[in-house]
């Protein structure tokens, strides 16, 4: 049996990676909401939208994730520089300004409860260093971080991290279409191996070596603030 310094931290990951954290989620469908509006995403695609979704946009997000739980765990002395400056980068590679901004939101807040809720000496003082410099820091890098802060390694900090992007996104997407709680169930279930697949593939790919080609999702997200009506 699994002693309490392996399930506590476990379960205070899993507190973490709830879909229903109050970060933003809901407020936020990174394009979807634009591509259901134009009649480019219906029920019948969603699932395997999702799994490309996971191979590009997902995968990119995942490295910046792992890096984070890596910094976080080896505590070196200039941890907190490198970490902002990873947020820097992939701000830089988040070409729209709705998605950017979106993502900066939800790490600002999730990065603010977690050091609050947790008081991990790294997560406070990571809040601290974003608000003093005025950089953008953004939900995958946090999470990776917090993570990592309680120990967790870099495929399970990403694997909880994709779990809770993904389940927000069908969350989303069932008040964008009319997708019932047994196939949003179904499509999560089916979701799983690519998740696990991207999780190891980003443990092991420098964050400077991965692509990510979401052309349709970029002009989505951009005509998103043009809709009459918006999450």
């Amino acid at each position: 049996m699994r002693d309490d310094q392996t399930l506590t931290p476990l379960l205070r990951l899993q507190q973490f990676a709830d879909s229903a954290l109050p970060v933003g989620g809901a407020a936020h469908s990174f394009g979807l909401e634009s591509l259901v509006d134009l009649g480019l995403l219906d029920t019948e695609g969603l699932e395997a939208f999702l799994l490309e979704y996971l191979e590009e946009a997902g995968a990119l997000e995942a490295a910046y994730c792992s890096s984070s739980s890596d910094l976080a765990r080896h505590g070196a002395h200039d941890s907190i520089r490198e970490w902002l400056a990873l947020n820097e980068e992939l701000c830089s590679r988040k070409l729209v300004r709705e998605s950017r901004d979106g993502s900066a939101a939800m790490g600002r807040r999730f990065l603010e409860l977690a050091a609050q809720v947790s008081d991990l000496g790294i997560l406070v003082a990571a809040a601290e260093h974003a608000a003093l410099t005025g950089t953008q820091v953004h939900l995958a890098p946090c999470f990776g971080l917090a993570a990592g802060a309680m120990g967790a390694g870099s495929e399970l900090a990403v694997s909880a991290y994709l779990q809770q992007s993904m389940t927000t996104l069908v969350s989303c997407c069932q008040r964008l279409l009319p997708l019932g709680q047994t196939r949003a169930q179904q499509i999560l279930w089916n979701l799983k191996p690519v998740m696990v697949a991207v999780a190891k593939r980003s443990a092991s790919a420098p964050v400077g070596r991965l692509s990510c080609f979401t052309p349709l999702l970029d002009v989505a997200s951009a005509t998103h603030p043009t809709q009459h009506t918006r999450l």
